[in-house]
């Protein structure tokens, strides 16, 4: 006789491979405006860097083409790191932020009542959409602002400078590196922590890092402006993502 031996049979049902995941409007609302976000700042910061680098002042290369590669090198590496930070700073600035928003509170709490599927334009669709371009303009403002802080153009622009002309006085005197940057990811309305050990050198870097303080100091406005005028593609998009989602 043979013994077949069997799994016990659940008379449970497992509707996990049925029920569809619906996600909820303020997870909805915080990626939605992330991704806008995200890419503006992306973009600007592509540009900063990409004009930064196109001009090295001479004080630092003094008409070298290697010591012009090597900070060119250096400000490249902390640029991009800069943008990294400001990039993974953005999700968990917008989700923090939110709640402070009323409007935007409100989207929330009203999201099953905007259907852009329907082929007339609700009265409570226009108000809704109207809430939601003013939170956003107000969101702008905050987010704008708070990345500012992070770039802390004065002081990086002096530190990314004098880390670049490092780079010249170590290729040549043959000694160690004395500039150390350290880039918070993830880590919002903190400043970037900064660590310098002292030396002797007695160079004054202030005249070298104004072209560089000029750029980054303009970063918080640039995104300011750029979060301003598409702003109608926020709110399209947030719309768009609620309504597939609801």
């Amino acid at each position: 006789m043979s013994v077949v031996n069997a799994a016990p049979i659940s008379t449970t049902k497992d509707f996990s491979f049925n029920t569809l995941y619906v996600p909820e409007p303020g997870f909805v609302l915080t990626e939605s405006l992330s991704e806008y976000y995200e890419n503006i700042v992306d973009q600007v910061m592509l540009d900063v860097s990409e004009n930064v680098l196109s001009f090295i002042p001479h004080s630092i290369s003094h008409g070298e083409v290697e010591a012009r590669q090597l900070a060119q090198k250096s400000l490249n590496r902390n640029l991009n790191f800069m943008r990294a930070s400001l990039l993974a700073s953005v999700n968990p600035l917008v989700s923090a932020d939110i709640p402070q928003i009323a409007g935007l509170t409100t989207i929330q709490n009203e999201a099953n009542l905007i259907k852009l599927g329907s082929t007339e334009t609700t009265e409570q669709d226009q108000k809704m959409e109207f809430i939601l371009y003013e939170s956003i303009m107000t969101l702008n403002k905050k987010i704008s602002h708070q990345l500012g802080l992070i770039v802390n153009a004065e002081q990086s622009s002096a530190i990314l400078m004098r880390q670049a002309s490092t780079q010249r006085m170590t290729q040549k005197q043959e000694i160690p590196t004395v500039i150390t940057v350290e880039w918070k990811l993830r880590q919002p309305f903190q400043f970037n922590v900064i660590r310098e050990k002292p030396d002797n050198q007695n160079t004054d870097f202030v005249g070298q890092s104004e072209w560089l303080l000029e750029q980054l100091s303009l970063v918080e406005q640039t995104l300011f402006e750029e979060f301003n005028d598409r702003t109608q593609e926020a709110v399209l998009l947030v719309l768009e993502s609620l309504a597939l989602d609801i």
